[in-house]
């Protein structure tokens, strides 16, 4: 119903704006109004989709006191919450996060609410610097021979204004998408090491439901039309390119016969610092939202369940399989994403580090 009254809407706005205002101007203003529908119908959907399947996001929690997990964005939302329960499965479990006293206390937290099994390690990681994942993955190799567990689920979302990395990427861009793409290319030869017959190493993308409404433009990769910056297009660009990268990964990880599988997950909407940049922070809306822990459920269902052994490239959510964007099964635009990905993060192989 929205997307059909903003078909009728948007002409007629456009139209009065054109009157007073240049082109440019026009198609900024049009492409933001239709773009905040298109998100807060995405929202709506998907929070009832949330609602409607709240009996199956569930998971128990199995002891694997031999494995390893690293998760971005440990110290956190939704990321503290998967810390604290691979934790109580009894893992070694890597916090990689941009504030290390963040993460020491978060650990301190955690140990004080009485969970004491799991042997946590807190490292230094900024998704927003290329060098920074470099370096983590330096130190993770000198420190680690084997990972069972790789959680990519730092991010961004919905930036006010425009911003760029170190490296010269939309924010949203490189720390959603672009530095998870080499983080896994570095980490490889260690997920590799983990995984074994009837029980692979496991990628899991935290990605989002607006996957569905993305488009990866590689015309303007950063998402800033003649000077206007489309934060929602960005956004949704990076979580889009998330399942891209899962489903080609999987594809080239069998190809290969490694024991590694990889999965996106949408954790639903939740109530996190993540909507510090929207206008429904803090707003009673938000109470409706999931709670971080419930966004953490089809993370680690994704992670530790057994029952989607060999069904890697799927994407969950609600503990749940749901088709993937149409999209990231393209295989010319895999393709694309993946030499468009190795260019910017510099590397000739996405397996050369094997």
């Amino acid at each position: 119903m929205l997307l059909e009254m903003a078909a009728v809407c948007i002409p007629f706005m456009l139209g009065s704006i054109a009157y007073f205002f240049p082109f440019n101007t026009c198609y900024a203003y049009g492409t933001i109004i239709l773009q905040q529908i298109k998100l807060n119908y995405f929202g709506v959907r998907f929070w009832f989709h949330d609602v409607v399947n709240a009996r199956y996001n569930k998971l128990d929690l199995p002891l694997m006191p031999e494995k390893t997990a690293i998760i971005t964005g440990g110290s956190r939302g939704i990321g503290a919450r998967i810390v604290k329960k691979l934790l109580q499965c009894d893992m070694n479990v890597i916090l990689a996060c941009r504030t290390v006293s963040a993460g020491e206390q978060l650990i301190l937290q955690i140990r004080k609410s009485g969970v004491i099994s799991g042997r946590p390690k807190v490292y230094k990681l900024d998704n927003s610097s290329l060098g920074s994942v470099r370096e983590f993955a330096e130190q993770i190799k000198k420190d680690y021979s084997k990972i069972h567990i790789l959680i990519n689920n730092a991010g961004v979302m919905l930036v006010p204004t425009y911003k760029e990395t170190e490296d010269g990427f939309e924010e949203q861009w490189a720390v959603n998408y672009l530095s998870h793409f080499l983080l896994t290319s570095l980490l490889l030869p260690l997920l590799k090491a983990g995984g074994r017959s009837g029980e692979s190493s496991r990628i899991i993308n935290v990605t989002s439901c607006v996957q569905y409404m993305g488009v990866i433009n590689f015309d303007d990769i950063n998402s800033c039309y003649k000077g206007t910056y489309f934060t929602i297009t960005a956004y949704t660009q990076s979580k889009l390119a998330q399942v891209i990268f899962t489903v080609a990964l999987q594809q080239f990880l069998k190809d290969r016969a490694l024991n590694v599988e990889t999965f996106s997950v949408h954790p639903g909407v939740v109530n996190t610092e993540l909507f510090n940049h929207t206008y429904l922070r803090g707003s009673w809306v938000m109470s409706l939202a999931k709670t971080p822990d419930e966004g953490a459920i089809p993370i680690l269902y994704a992670a530790l369940n057994k029952d989607i052994e060999n069904k890697g490239g799927i994407y969950i959510s609600n503990c749940k399989e749901y088709p993937n964007a149409a999209w990231a099964l393209q295989k010319n635009i895999q393709k694309q994403l993946f030499e468009l990905s190795l260019k910017q993060v510099k590397l000739h192989d996405f397996f050369q580090y094997l």
